[in-house]
């Protein structure tokens, strides 16, 4: 890997990043089973479609893993605020039609899971109830 590769998986980790923020309530909302089923579908869907890419788009300058799930996720947002779409701001907001939303988490899961990925998101209950003893109050 060259410092192109190195600065464009960077790129695509920080705008990653950045989308995750905008989409923290959705962690917590995946412990509904309704929404983790669709959540589980929407990560076979990106995987499936990134084989299909990595094997049907010849590329003249090879790219990472991360930077494919990042152009992914890129269309996806481009397309969802077309459409006036708004993150869901609570996990109250998240429902079942939440497709732009639970798509994207799945991106940012999968990127997660890439060398150069953005950081696991925190997405455990118990993580957030552990904070909040430390700092003695409950995270909002």
């Amino acid at each position: 890997m060259g410092w192109l590769d190195s600065a464009t998986d960077r790129s695509a980790r920080r705008w990653l990043s950045r989308m995750g923020e905008e989409l923290q309530s959705g962690w917590r909302a995946l412990s509904q089973p309704a929404l983790r089923r669709l959540f589980d579908q929407h990560l076979e869907r990106i995987a499936d479609t990134l084989r299909d890419e990595e094997r049907l788009v010849d590329r003249a300058v090879p790219t990472t893993q991360l930077v494919l799930i990042a152009g992914h996720a890129y269309d996806i947002r481009r397309q969802a605020l077309r459409e006036g779409w708004q993150p869901p701001r609570t996990e109250a907001d998240w429902t079942t039609d939440e497709w732009f939303g639970l798509r994207l988490l799945a991106c940012y899961e999968l990127a997660s899971r890439e060398p150069r990925g953005p950081r696991p998101a925190r997405r455990h209950s118990d993580w957030f109830s552990i904070v909040g003893l430390i700092r003695g109050s409950r995270p909002g």
